[in-house]
């Protein structure tokens, strides 16, 4: 009886496995080394960390990413740079080429607490 309710479960109940398989190469441009990089899940407001980086050699990589939205928080103070968010997909490796200057570029200074 158990093996038969087992079944009438995985029938109607199919587990869903999701590999979390994206990779996000990120060449940082920037005053110094040893930078903090905190990926984001979400949108500004509405976040969670989900990896938190130095910088080194320019460069912070993350893996084993699932789909959805993701932006970075970089700096080492309460205020911080913002990206704008990108949607990942599965099977994908994505690349970021960003410049962090005072007053120009595709990035916004948030408070680290506001996101």
């Amino acid at each position: 009886m158990k093996i038969l309710l087992s079944l009438f479960f995985i029938v109607l109940f199919p587990i869903q496995v999701v590999a979390c398989n994206v990779d996000y190469d990120v060449e940082l441009q920037t005053f110094g080394e040893n930078v903090n990089v905190e990926l984001r899940s979400g949108v500004p407001g509405r976040s969670m960390v989900v990896s938190n980086r130095r910088s080194s050699g320019g460069h912070v990589y993350f893996n084993n990413l699932c789909a959805g939205s993701y932006f970075l928080a970089i700096g080492n103070g309460d205020t911080v740079s913002v990206t704008p968010v990108r949607q990942f997909a599965l099977d994908y490796s994505y690349t970021s080429r960003i410049t962090i200057q005072r007053g120009s570029g595709n990035v916004s200074s948030k408070s680290r607490g506001s996101l």
